[in-house]
């Protein structure tokens, strides 16, 4: 069978793409036959350019593997290529082309050889084929073995030539029979060279120092830092000697060296890169912990200790620990016996998760009040620990580790016998005698339902433990802190109370309040126990202004005996009782008290006016903040006009004039709207100096702040869920006029317009809930009194807002100042037009205009 021969003008076209196609064969078959030798061969040159060790029994097993490996590589080579044929590049090439061009021109037709129309169509069909042979382009060789290798062991072999030819000095080996096992006695022939670097502690935070960077000369390390040297080459030409720990470095040169620097010396490195350093090694000095201030405590128990750790590197860790000062203890009564033995109180400090720990500034807040120790003396330390494992203490403190302060008479009977039962065991009976006697006569204690019945069972097991021992010491340990437990939460019922009389409640916060003054109580007791009595005073005065409106009216005169008091007149006596306590006068303190005490139990709610209404006067003060905040923002924004225009004196004069009243608000009660209109801007509180300054108006914002935080506390109606959301609103006014004030002390007044406006709107959020709480306790006591004829009258006479004439039934979002007057829409629309107008002049500073388009957009 003769071989279909090409049409003679095809031959031409294929002629070079045949041949490459036919040299990428060859070149694809002999790879993949032979790259195990090429990996072989790039293995055995990446040893023979790293070793360094000369000529060794190893070295000739590795040459004889290498060799006996390139062999069988060979041999499996040869064997497995073939010389591609004529044929095999044809089709090589015409696999490659669409349609299969070649094929179908070396093929015959088949059928239809006497029918022209069939030959006229087989020739279009090959001259078409031989029009896609036109610009054909050899095949690319397929160079890709990953299934004959698919552990990468020729791109090994690859890296370790590659790392040979770049750090090795192979050139110079070459023809050199040492590292290969020629001559056993030839010495090894590669240039000397070496590296190390120094490691400081971990817990330093240092970096590595690579010595070939540092510059010889002096260099400080912590103390601690560990040196890494690794010498390469012929170690003849190389020496190193250093004297930087108990063990020094002397003698001839080693392949490596390891050793922890713990004193200075010299580290000298003699041959090529040959150094000197003179190494300094920086001692760790150990950390240091200090108080900051007096121990502070509350009457809950909680206590706080400011202290202050520092360390060159970084404080590790630290605890403060109690021990019991036995030698300043009263022994007597359940104290005389010995004590248990109890391991020491250890409490963590706080420390930063994050940041630097070289300076650590920080409060130690524990409750410690159910700890056997609670009430005794204790010997207080503070202990920190850095890196090194090194030690810092403070001396100690002789304190009362804090406890509780329980003021309740049989709270406190029931605490010292639960302290004397903690302290040992060996007091059980005693403690079980003396509660016996405590309950002696429960209907005269007046316990809480359910506390005589606890307090009696707790009784029982703790005889009846005591009845299987021999000794009180036998008592199960499990048993004693079962009664202690039981002790502790009658005491706590007994002393938080669960009264709800109003009366009896404020009467109780008081004993408790005269009770503490006679103890001796610290200035954080007393100011909790006094915010207690406030509380449960307006609670009381409540109760009592809705006991009144309840009450039928009543023609006759009030008796003679009889004390009218105002609210107001009220907190000006609590205020007098506060300040003398901080003064130490807790005689006279007291005697005030009683004096109040005495003329709340007789008094009669003050009835003249407005103030009739509750939180009436608590509202009115409210508005007049809200004033004063408007006053100190349209003054921020006069002054933030006269910083971006201080050339166009005459326009910012003017816009002053309308802008009206100064710092206390005064442009929006009616006389700051007249200010508007001719121009003036002087109030009658303006005391012709200019109060545009940062530092008086910072001022001004802060007494403001500490007005707004006086009205939340005595707010009424924190009992109702509106009441409690107008607190948290009055809350959020005052951190936003605290963040204006310190706006206004740093000068960015931008910044101190916006928390102002977030200050106005809590304000009026506040307000809002305020009287929404008040407005609820109204219509519940008008539910709890029945239906009144006259109230339909009274709410159809409010306006459109909402709001009535009087300002005290319905709830209003806004503030007073903007009832007032005939012409306040009118105003408002002229106040929005002047806004946009001066919003688009273009010669206005970027931060005015800025803060007139937050304006409108609230807007």
């Amino acid at each position: 069978m003769t071989r279909p021969i090409l049409p003679d003008e095809v031959q031409t076209h294929l002629k070079w793409p045949l041949r490459l196609t036919g040299a990428g064969m060859v070149l694809e078959r002999l790879w993949r036959a032979f790259w195990p030798l090429v990996a072989i061969g790039l293995t055995a040159f990446a040893v023979w350019s790293f070793w360094t060790i000369g000529p060794s029994p190893i070295a000739t097993g590795l040459l004889a593997l290498g060799v006996f490996a390139a062999l069988s590589a060979l041999i499996w080579g040869a064997r497995n290529f073939a010389w591609p044929s004529r044929a095999e590049q044809l089709a090589q090439l015409d696999d490659s082309l669409p349609g299969h061009p070649i094929a179908a021109l070396m093929d015959d037709q088949a059928t239809g050889r006497d029918d022209m129309a069939s030959r006229n169509l087989w020739q279009a069909h090959l001259a078409r084929m031989a029009q896609r042979l036109k610009g054909v382009r050899p095949v690319s060789p397929d160079l890709r073995v990953a299934r004959s290798d698919p552990y990468a062991l020729r791109l090994i072999a690859a890296t370790g030539a590659a790392l040979a030819i770049s750090f090795t000095p192979w050139l110079d080996r070459l023809g050199s029979p040492g590292a290969t096992g020629g001559d056993a006695g030839a010495p090894p022939v590669a240039s000397a060279s070496w590296e190390g670097w120094i490691e400081p502690p971990g817990y330093t935070g240092r970096p590595s120092l690579y010595l070939a960077d540092q510059p010889p000369g002096p260099l400080a390390v912590p103390q601690g830092s560990r040196l890494t040297l690794r010498l390469y080459g012929d170690l003849d030409t190389l020496g190193v000697t250093a004297d930087l720990s108990d063990t020094p470095i002397t003698g001839p040169a080693q392949q490596s060296y390891l050793l922890v620097i713990t004193k200075s010396g010299p580290l000298d490195i003699e041959g090529p890169g040959a150094a000197r350093w003179q190494i300094t090694a920086i001692g760790d000095t150990p950390p240091t912990v200090t108080t900051e201030g007096e121990l502070t405590r509350r009457l809950a128990g909680d206590f706080s200790l400011p202290f202050t750790a520092t360390d060159d590197y970084a404080v590790t860790r630290g605890h403060a620990a109690a021990t019991l000062g036995l030698d300043r203890i009263d022994r007597r009564h359940g104290l005389a016996t010995a004590p248990e033995d109890r391991p020491p109180l250890v409490v963590d400090l706080p420390l930063p998760y994050r940041g630097s720990r070289t300076q650590i500034d920080g409060v130690l807040e524990e409750n410690l009040i159910e700890h056997p120790w609670a009430g005794l003396p204790v010997d207080l330390t503070l202990k920190v620990e850095d890196g090194a494992e090194q030690t810092g203490i403070t001396p100690p403190m002789n304190i009362i580790l804090p406890a509780r302060r329980f003021l309740h008479p049989v709270a406190k009977a029931l605490i010292e016998q639960r302290r004397d039962l903690l302290w040992s065991r060996d007091n059980g009976r005693r403690v079980g005698q003396i509660l016996r006697a405590v309950l002696n006569r429960p209907d005269e204690l007046n316990l809480p339902e359910g506390a005589y019945l606890r307090l009696r069972g707790a009784i029982r097991r703790l005889e009846a433990g005591l009845a299987f021992t021999d000794t009180p010491s036998g008592l199960p340990e499990d048993l004693r802190d079962e009664v202690a437990a039981v002790l502790w939460e009658v005491a706590v019922e007994l002393d938080d109370g669960r009264l709800a009389d109003a009366l009896a409640r404020m009467q109780q916060a008081q004993d408790r309040l005269e009770q503490a003054m006679r103890d001796g109580a610290s200035e954080e007791e007393l100011a909790e126990l006094m915010d207690e009595v406030r509380e449960a005073m307006r609670d009381y005065l409540e109760q009592l202004a809705e006991n009144q409106q309840n009450a039928p009216q009543s023609d006759q005169p009030p008796p003679e005996n009889g004390v009218e008091m105002s609210m107001a007149d009220i907190e000006d006596m609590m205020d007098r009782i506060e300040e003398l306590m901080r003064q130490g006068r807790e005689d006279e303190a007291m005697q005030m008290l009683d004096q109040l005490r005495q003329m709340m139990e007789n008094m009669q709610m003050a009835q003249t006016g407005p103030s009739n209404q509750p939180g009436q006067s608590a509202r009115e003060g409210l508005q007049e903040t809200l004033r004063q905040q408007q006053g100190l923002s349209d003054q921020a924004f006069r002054d933030l006009q006269e910083q971006g225009q201080g050339s166009q004196a005459g326009e910012s004069e003017g816009n002053e004039g309308r802008d009206g009243g100064q710092g206390r608000g005064e442009s929006h009660d009616g006389q700051g709207g007249q200010q508007g209109q001719d121009g003036q801007g002087a109030g009658p509180e303006q005391d012709g100096t200019q109060s545009g300054q940062g530092n008086d108006l910072a001022q001004r914002q802060s007494e403001l702040q500490r007005q707004l935080e006086a009205q939340r506390r005595n707010l009424p109606g924190a009992s109702d869920e509106a009441g409690q959301a107008a607190r948290d609103a009055l809350d959020d006014a005052g951190r936003a006029m605290g963040d204006a004030a310190d706006a206004l002390e740093q000068g960015d007044l931008p910044e101190a317009l916006d928390r102002q406006a977030d200050a106005m709107e809590a304000l009026r959020e506040g307000m809002r809930q305020f009287d929404e709480a008040m407005a609820n306790q109204q219509a519940q006591r008008q539910g709890e009194q029945g239906s009144n004829p006259g109230e339909g009258r009274r709410s159809s006479q409010r306006d459109p807002l909402g709001r009535s004439p009087d300002g005290n039934n319905g709830a209003t979002a806004t503030d007073s100042p903007l009832e007032d007057g005939e012409d306040v829409y009118r105003r408002a629309q002229e106040l929005m037009e002047e806004l946009r107008r001066r919003s688009g002049e273009g010669d206005r500073p970027d931060l005015e205009r800025d803060y007139l388009k937050r304006l409108l957009d609230q807007f």
